[in-house]
């Protein structure tokens, strides 16, 4: 997903940036920052603290137990493998079993979860039963030790644009992301970048995490917009009072 910035930043913002003695240009960056941590903060589910990554662990969970059908016991699997064609497991009927549905590699299950999403957040809620892998609980908690670092990888994308934004920045007072700032999902910073087009007029950001675009939303997208302009203003305002304030 990609969205462009024109060095126009506003009639409001542009007259807040002259003030302070910065350009066009310094403010358009300054405004990318912000927008790529207010879009972080409006994909879903919203916000950037534990609490959202909780949300997100949880509903990795949900979407992976769609694909998978855990047993408590591996032994049971071997039975199972050992009946053959005479398998029978109660799902949403007794369904037979085949030997290609059990399944004790948490690299291939993954493998298997990821193919089914075809380029959604989520697998569909209905997986026809010939879809559906077997595992153990054990397999299935090292299924998910895996899908768990991925958490807040959408997030991360835009986190990661917002950073490489700020290295578009000039002079000693830049807008930055801290490092604080759901540190869980800037470990996937990697997901996004920054860089300036159309013959330097523009700044893009860009997420390259697959359901980024579904996550966000229109809503969400003109939210994270205003939220980003908002703080930029604040943050111009702030900075202006305490330079006046200095100069007294």
């Amino acid at each position: 997903m990609t969205i462009s910035f024109e060095e126009s930043p506003g009639l409001t913002m542009e007259r807040l940036a002259r003030k302070f003695r910065e350009d066009a240009s310094q403010a358009t960056a300054r405004l990318a920052v912000a927008t790529g941590k207010n879009l972080a903060n409006k994909t879903e589910p919203w916000g950037l603290t534990s609490k959202a990554k909780k949300i997100i662990n949880e509903k990795m969970e949900r979407a992976a137990r769609r694909v998978c059908y855990v047993v408590k016991d591996a032994r049971y699997l071997k039975k199972l493998e050992a009946l053959g064609p005479r398998a029978r497991i109660k799902f949403r009927n007794w369904e037979a079993v085949s030997a290609s549905q059990i399944m004790r590699d948490p690299k291939a299950i993954n493998a298997h979860i990821d193919k089914l999403r075809g380029g959604r957040a989520n697998p569909p809620r209905w997986i026809p039963w010939s879809d559906v892998v077997l595992c153990s609980e054990t397999v299935f908690a090292r299924v998910m030790t895996a899908r768990r670092k991925r958490a807040g990888i959408h997030k991360g994308g835009w986190l990661g644009a917002g950073i490489e934004s700020a290295g578009m920045q000039g002079g000693p007072a830049r807008a930055k992301i801290g490092k604080n700032v759901a540190f869980w999902a800037q470990k996937h910073t990697r997901m996004g970048n920054a860089r300036r087009s159309g013959d330097r007029r523009y700044i893009t950001l860009v997420n390259k995490a697959v359901a980024a675009e579904r996550l966000l939303g229109t809503a969400g997208m003109a939210m994270a917009f205003d939220a980003a302009e908002r703080d930029t203003i604040s943050w111009y305002q702030k900075q202006i009072r305490f330079r006046e304030r200095d100069q007294r």
